[in-house]
């Protein structure tokens, strides 16, 4: 492959950064294993295989950090924070799913200086050369972040980078109006119950929908079994008939509004019970099994500063800072030292490890990925 050539002889002559190397070598199609053994025949790789920074990083400050990220999910006291620090400012702009973030980075847009991808996107975004490899040295307060989320599944550091740090986690279930809605929910099967039919909102998300569908049939959030995808597909489609929307925009809302059942992210949940009571609102993880996720913190690649994006993740390190965060938008820390800060019910909200362990990440599928956004085009065009 001349390009590859022409890339391998770059890095070795310094012309270009080892981060740019990855970037570029990635979006050739290499996987993240040959080109970190591509980089270690290049040399220069600190012991442990984190590759050593060759690029100082530019430092004058943009005009303004722009967060790409889920709707209503960082406190605007955060971002005031760091442009109090910086006297950088910072702006939001928001997507629905992780799909929509995808799509929007691979049509070439750019300007981005941080996004908040789910587990599985993370390892689609960098295997698409779509994330900057991070520069650990300046995120100290990485060492703050829980051991056990430091080095997950979805960003093993195979070439030798990572690319994320974690931003908040939760589960995905359902959210029940318990004053109208008398039946006990335990099964995902209630979702399924024709008995129910306008009763259901499901949320409009590829992965988290199918995968609400294939753990009802028994099977495994990641399943690669076409057989097992197709039965979830069909079970969707069997349903759809029940359901009054699909959405991932303000999931609290339907609640509120008196949709008794709401296939729902848990922080969703949590906000829905403090405005109408949890003597009005239940959240339940279903028997059967359920989704278990981490949101992360990512450099996308040609933002306005890499070396600012890096500041503002250090930040959302800070155990002050990851409570701010948590408080307002009621998921799980992955800042142990942040829990003291936290309001009481969501110092109390993580489950059990005995009912986590039916939980179950949702991972990068790599070709079989397509299957599953085939189904889905499937169910929603039924």
């Amino acid at each position: 492959m001349k390009e590859l050539d022409r890339l391998v002889a770059e890095v070795g002559s310094a012309r270009i950064s080892r981060r740019q190397f990855v970037r570029r070598a990635l979006a050739l199609g290499l996987s993240a294993t040959a080109v970190g053994s591509v980089l270690a025949a290049c040399g220069g790789e600190q012991e442990g295989g984190q590759a050593t920074p060759t690029a100082t990083l530019d430092e004058t400050k943009p005009e303004k950090l722009i967060l790409f990220n889920w709707s209503d999910y960082i406190p605007l006291s955060v971002c005031e924070e760091f442009t109090t620090r910086t006297g950088i400012p910072v702006s939001v702009t928001h997507y629905d799913n992780n799909e929509a973030l995808l799509a929007k980075l691979r049509a070439g847009s750019r300007g981005y200086d941080l996004c908040f991808p789910g587990d599985y996107m993370v390892s689609v975004l960098f295997k698409s050369g779509l994330l900057e490899p991070l520069r650990m040295d300046l995120i100290p307060n990485f060492q703050n972040v829980a051991s056990g989320m430091q080095k997950p599944k979805f960003d093993p550091e195979e070439d030798g980078n990572k690319y994320s740090v974690p931003y908040q986690w939760g589960t995905t279930g359902i959210a029940v109006r318990t004053d109208l809605y008398a039946s006990d929910v335990t099964s995902w099967s209630a979702l399924w119950d024709p008995a129910n039919e306008n009763d259901i909102q499901m949320l409009d998300d590829e992965r988290e929908t199918m995968g609400a569908a294939l753990k009802l049939l028994g099977y495994s959030l990641n399943t690669t079994d076409q057989g097992e995808l197709d039965q979830a597909v069909e079970k969707l489609i069997e349903q759809k008939p029940l359901v009054r929307a699909y959405t991932n925009a303000n999931v609290a809302r339907p609640v509120l509004s008196g949709v008794p059942l709401v296939h729902i992210f848990d922080g969703d949940a949590r906000r829905a019970m403090d405005e109408l009571g949890v003597d009005k609102v239940a959240y339940v993880l279903p028997a059967e099994g359920f989704s278990m996720w981490t949101d992360n913190v990512c450099i996308p690649v040609e933002g306005n500063s890499v070396y600012w994006a890096h500041k503002f993740i250090d930040m959302l390190c800070e155990p002050e800072i990851a409570a701010a965060v948590t408080n307002y938008t009621q998921y799980l820390s992955p800042i142990p030292d942040a829990t003291p800060m936290l309001d009481e019910v969501l110092q109390a909200a993580t489950p059990p490890e005995d009912v986590l362990a039916s939980g179950e990440g949702i991972l990068d599928l790599g070709e079989f990925n397509r299957q599953y956004a085939e189904g889905w085009q499937k169910v929603r065009a039924s």
